[in-house]
């Protein structure tokens, strides 16, 4: 190859070329040959170096003499190590091939991992019209007894004994929202219910951060309302005051690990989709195994002990329209035969923790047992622990909670702010109502349990989902709050719901410092 053929073959790729390793690649007896070796080695770095020197050329294209029948990957690890050698006769340099040898530290711990919740095993739902009413009264119990916490609310009324008090007297109440309307004056009407009554809350529209707050108010979800009682001939009504969720309490200290370790969170991964990255995904399980990444990135792959994925492992069969059309993979077992292939490569020291999505198969309604040992039984002989949707698990101490994430796609319809480019903040709104799908009816089916598996009852140390396929992270109250993206490209179902993904993106949590870093493989 000449000159400008190999500027041309290296700018295809994004790599920049020094004048000497430009002469270096020319004189070689196969030029063409060695430009595709040199390439091949970059393609698997984690982290390519923007400009290609004549240093770095001459020790690819040594080492490679030395380990062609070697894997690229640990050639290229090797590069960095080389040393120089003296030899009998005349003193020269030669290069002493150092083969690094990946020693993980989380491979000498020991996994603690503890299922706290999960439907899998305790679903005695029968779906009649009593299972329902049990639902929802434990979901008002649990989430009242937290507001009833806080310190604005410690004086709160049922509905019922509102009748004994006087018009203009100060009043709040604890209620499920079973109503809310906006009338043609544009005020907001909340019609809240409690075990013992209903009652109306009116937000008026001059009031404007109240009204800011009573338009992020969803049906089914339990509020607290401060308000003025106003008595006319017809039932008592509620002059807002305040609008008041369960929230986080603050301040709060998070729990940390002991040892030195670190759980990855993926999520979304759609294998059997034609738009899986099963490209990038090679590259985060050779990361895993040390076998690309600078020094620093292969440090922090070797405290990896625990890979969690939040839902939809597989594309599934008929879950949007047009799917067919798309599929790589047309058969459900077929589709989890090829994600155990892939799993099957993580390093046996490292655990996997698997919950189901919306794409899997699995009831759709949440909450979601875990994938069912029948339709991938060899998901089981992994070194894997499967568990329900949502999931709370305690994992070296710190306190997990899992969630796939369908009841995003009601709260951003319902919820001003909110749209898919930004998860987190979904998230933090399911944090301060306590509840990961307050809103019954919409697209994400609820299942009438006999207690609301979706209240978030105790305090998560990180918060993990995936659904949106877009990563997102930032800390809220001191919970470490993570969307995990996805590994698969965008879909025509994705485009008309004007997704947008970031695919390859692997959060890392360190659980002793509960720092987080993200790694891209995309």
């Amino acid at each position: 190859m000449d000159e400008v053929s190999i500027i041309r073959r290296l700018m295809d790729t994004d790599i920049h070329i020094t004048p000497g390793a430009l002469d270096t690649l020319r004189k070689q007896t196969d030029s063409q040959s060695a430009v595709e070796r040199v390439l091949t080695y970059l393609r698997e770095m984690v982290d390519k170096p923007p400009v290609l020197t004549e240093g770095l050329v001459t020790k690819i294209l040594e080492v490679d003499i030395e380990t062609r029948h070697q894997p690229p990957s640990s050639s290229y690890l090797a590069i960095e190590r080389q040393e120089t050698a003296v030899v009998e006769g005349p003193t020269r340099t030669v290069p002493e091939l150092v083969h690094l040898k990946f020693k993980p530290q989380a491979a000498d711990v020991e996994p603690r991992i503890e299922l706290l919740k999960d439907i899998t095993g305790h679903s005695y739902s029968e779906g009649e019209l009593k299972d329902f009413v049990k639902l929802f009264k434990d979901r008002y119990d649990r989430l009242s007894n937290m507001l009833r916490k806080r310190v604005d609310l410690h004086e709160a009324v049922p509905i019922s004994s509102l009748t004994a008090y006087d018009d203009g007297d100060a009043v709040r109440v604890i209620g499920i929202v079973a109503d809310k309307r906006e009338t043609r004056s544009g005020h907001i009407v909340l019609e809240l219910e409690d075990l013992s009554g209903r009652a109306t809350a009116w937000i008026f529209k001059g009031r404007r951060e109240l009204m800011r707050k009573a338009a992020e108010v969803v049906t089914d979800e339990v509020i607290g309302i401060e308000a003025m009682l106003r008595k006319g001939d017809a039932a008592p009504r509620l002059i807002a005051i305040d609008i008041i969720w369960p929230d986080v309490p603050t301040p709060r200290e998070p729990s940390c690990a002991a040892d030195p370790v670190c759980a990855a969170l993926l999520s979304d991964l759609h294998v059997g989709s034609e738009m899986f990255l099963e490209d990038a995904f090679m590259k985060f399980l050779k990361w895993l195994r040390g076998e690309v990444g600078n020094p620093e990135q292969r440090e922090l792959a070797g405290r990896v002990k625990y890979v969690v994925i939040a839902g939809d492992l597989v594309d599934g069969v008929g879950v949007y329209p047009q799917q067919e059309e798309e599929l790589l993979i047309h058969d459900i077992f077929r589709q989890y035969e090829a994600a155990t292939e892939l799993l099957a490569q993580i390093p046996d020291h490292i655990t996997l923790i698997i919950a189901p999505g919306n794409h899997d198969a699995v009831r759709p309604s949440e909450p979601q047992p875990a994938l069912p040992r029948d339709v991938t039984s060899a998901l089981y002989d992994l070194n894997s622990l499967m568990v329900g949707n949502p999931a709370w698990l305690l994992i070296h101490g710190v306190r997990f909670l899992v969630y796939h994430g369908r009841s995003f796609d009601d709260l951003v319809a319902m919820v001003p702010g909110l749209n898919r480019e930004k998860p987190t903040s979904s998230m933090i709104k399911m944090l301060q109502k306590r509840h990961l799908a307050p809103i019954y009816g919409g697209r994400t089916a609820i299942a009438p349990e006999d207690k609301d598996y979706l209240v978030i009852e105790d305090v998560p140390d990180v918060f993990h989902c995936g659904h949106m396929h877009v990563y997102g992270y930032e800390k809220y109250r001191d919970i470490t709050v993570v969307n995990s993206g996805t590994f698969q490209e965008m879909t025509s179902y994705m485009k008309r719901l004007g997704v947008k993904p970031t695919p390859g993106i692997v959060p890392i949590i360190d659980l002793q410092t509960g720092q987080t870093r993200a790694i891209y493989f995309a």
